[in-house]
């Protein structure tokens, strides 16, 4: 049996204002449209989470993880709520035709994820969410390097903050996905395999959106590299090793300063 983590589900909700004039403002389009694709991605793909894990929570026998499991089910609740919010101002921002192209993707990468959930394995969901989880997580270390270096290009408005707390939550759960994981299944073939295939997927709706939002800028509708790939490229393969574990990642003091600011 493993002790719980350390995971605290804080309500937070964010006061954005009307116009959010430091999301799209040009400074580096690529980034810019890449956090905002990011975003329109959670309120499909978090509840995604959350009901793959309630689906197999009688399966756990572990009570420490299980503990693990709904203080992240908690959290990721309290992260699509809030990204769908501010989704809905950016979309207003962008104007109609904008907004439907988006969410044409945007219910076609639901219905993905409902689809997986009726017809997929239990393996293939857990191994997606463990993939999607280690992604997120090599984003989240690389963002925190860059801060540490004092290189961030988060805003600090509403925006910046959303992501600031978002991805320092990320790093407090970093376990969860992966310890369920090895807990039910624990293939590991399986779990590289998944954690491909689930990036892959992700990826092609994020290139989706970014291609609309770039050209909703003037600039060119083509796909790129994730922006923080090349800083923590190194931090992304580690995943892919037989040793990894996110358990044993540090991710140094940033994280908690971040948090302590929003209550329990």
């Amino acid at each position: 049996m493993t002790e719980p983590h350390d995971i605290t589900v804080r309500k937070v909700k964010f006061e954005f204002p009307d116009e959010l004039d430091d999301v799209l403002p040009g400074n580096d389009p690529v980034r810019e449209t890449y956090l905002v694709a990011f975003s329109l991605t959670m309120p499909y793909l978090e509840p995604y989470l959350i009901r793959t894990f309630r689906s197999v929570a009688d399966d756990i026998t572990d009570p420490g993880l299980a503990a693990d499991v709904q203080e992240f089910i908690g959290q990721e609740a309290q992260h699509f709520q809030n990204h769908r919010r501010i989704n809905e101002i950016i979309k207003d921002q962008l104007g109609p035709t904008v907004a439907a192209e988006l969410r044409a993707i945007e219910d076609r990468l639901d219905a993905d994820y409902r689809r997986f959930n009726t017809s997929k394995s239990r393996r293939f969901n857990l191994a997606y969410v463990e993939g999607f989880e280690a992604m997120t997580g090599a984003m989240a270390l690389t963002s925190i390097a860059e801060a540490e270096a004092g290189r961030s290009t988060l805003s600090p408005g509403a925006w910046g903050q959303l992501w600031g707390w978002h991805l320092a939550e990320e790093m407090e759960h970093r376990t969860v996905a992966f310890d369920l994981y090895e807990h039910l299944e624990g293939s590991y073939p399986y779990r590289v395999v998944g954690s491909l295939r689930a990036q892959a997927h992700f990826q092609r709706a994020i290139d989706r959106l970014q291609r609309v939002l770039l050209a909703s800028q003037g600039q060119p509708a083509r796909p790129h590299v994730p922006y923080w790939f090349s800083a923590g490229r190194s931090r992304y393969l580690n995943t892919f090793k037989r040793s990894y574990d996110p358990g044993l990642i540090d991710p140094g003091p940033i994280p908690a300063l971040i948090l302590s600011q929003y209550a329990a």
